[in-house]
Parts: structure tokens; sequence; C-alpha cells
């Protein structure tokens, strides 16, 4: 079966702004049925991106995603780019090839079974993520502006995290250097449904989320598992006209400090 795609200039530069989120996090992608939905190397989100209105609803394997990416990226800036994919009944005789008006480049399937970050699916996410309305802590909404001072604070501070504080009814969160000698409050006073009582809680979640490239507001829903001090987080953006969500758990513990 040979499936074809074609982008225009714009069309293939959201294509690479989708994958740049996630060249320095995942080693492979696993496009399927038009989706990306996987975890990131370090196993602490999932990624779910919706190419369908870019690419349709086709299956594109994409291993050593860094450096595929340099070569995606010598197509960048041309009037139409062209996708052919064509596949066989065996992975090892699949193919797809890119290509504009003069240039082309062939890459064969890989095995799927040793692709690094593997395609989930959605049955899989949803027992992993136990996304309640009922046991919603708080929904909050953060600015390319905001997002942008976190992605600068946390390379600055070289941390992998940041943390959210619960007391009484607001949120508030932020990250700190390893030392604790420098701190930064991202956004404070973010009202929440589940009284705390007297005792403040804090949650530490993975800052990749936080740190991606998007086009509209972040936003942000943090949902209680109710059999444990758990919670299940969920961030919804665009790229374009591409629908990005991405999905992670985090430790709910008692601040002691």
């Amino acid at each position: 079966m040979t499936t074809r795609i074609e982008f225009d200039g714009e069309q293939f530069n959201t294509f690479l702004r989708c994958l740049s989120n996630l060249k320095g996090i995942c080693n492979d992608v696993d496009i399927r049925g038009g989706i990306i939905r996987q975890r990131t190397n370090d196993l602490t989100s999932v990624f779910e991106i919706d190419l369908t209105t870019l690419i349709g609803n086709v299956a594109i394997p994409i291993t050593n995603l860094k450096n595929k990416f340099d070569i995606l990226k010598t197509f960048a800036g041309r009037d139409v780019v062209n996708i052919e994919i064509f596949e066989a009944d065996t992975e090892s005789e699949s193919y797809y090839i890119i290509r504009d008006d003069q240039y082309a480049i062939k890459t064969n399937f890989p095995s799927l079974d040793f692709m690094d970050n593997k395609y989930m699916s959605e049955d899989e996410r949803d027992g992993i993520f136990l996304l309640d309305d009922e046991e919603m802590i708080l929904h909050t909404q953060l600015s390319s502006m905001d997002t942008d001072r976190v992605r600068v604070v946390v390379d600055n501070f070289n941390t992998k995290s940041i943390q959210f504080r619960f007391e009484n009814d607001k949120a508030m969160f932020g990250t700190s250097t390893q030392s604790k000698d420098q701190k930064a409050t991202f956004k404070s006073d973010i009202p929440i449904n589940v009284e705390f009582g007297e005792n403040a809680y804090i949650s530490n979640l993975s800052a990749i989320p936080f740190c991606i490239e998007h086009d509209n507001q972040l936003d942000f829903k943090m949902f209680k598992d109710p059999q444990q001090n758990m919670t299940y987080n969920k961030i919804k953006t665009e790229l374009d006209i591409v629908d990005v969500c991405i999905y992670s758990r985090s430790a709910l513990v008692e601040d002691i400090d």
C-alpha cells in the first residue's frame, strides 16, 4: 500500500515544530494512525500529539529522532514537501521517501520491537491516568510568557522538576536549585478544590511538559487518586492546528520543612 502526504511550507514547518518538542526527550517517534502517543525517555511523561490534521491516518516510525530531525530540516522553506509511504507485508520491506522538487531521501522502516519509545494505545493510557473530574485538585492556565520563564529557570537552575505546594485552599508552583540557595515562584494563589487542612502538601512534577513550544495557553489540570496519595496531571495545548496533550503522575506528600 502506498500513501502520499503533501505539505505546503507552513504545514511542514508545523510538522517540524511538533517533532522538535520531542527530539531532546525521545530517542524515537512511533506515529500510528496519525497519532504520536508515547513515553519520554525518562518515563516521567506521556506525549500525545494528534497529527491527523497534517498527515491523515498514516504510520511513520522514526528512529534516532535527534539525527533524523536535522535531515528533515533540510526540507524546511520549500513550497511543497511530499512524504510517500510504502507499506509492504513485512516491516523490513516497508519504507518512506521524503522529497521536494529536486531532493529526495529514502528511509527503511525500523523494527518496531526495537524502538525505545513505543506507541501507547488509548486503553493503556486510560488505565494509567485516572482523570476523574470529581477528584480534580486544580485547573489553571499558563501563557507562553509563563512557560518561557519555566524553561529559562529550570535550565539555569540545572533541575528537572517543578514543585506544586498546597496549603489551605491555595496552591503555588515553582522550583529551586538542589542546594536550595536559589528559588523561583512561577505562579501563586491558584485556587484548589481540595481542603488540605492544617498541613501543607507538595507534589514534584517533571519540568518537561512545562517547557514545550506551544501557540496557545497550556491548560493544566491535576487530579487526585482517591485510593492513594498520587496525582494525575494533564496538559492540553496546540501547535498551530495540532492538538497536544501531555500526561504525568506524581506523588503527593506532606511538606515537613
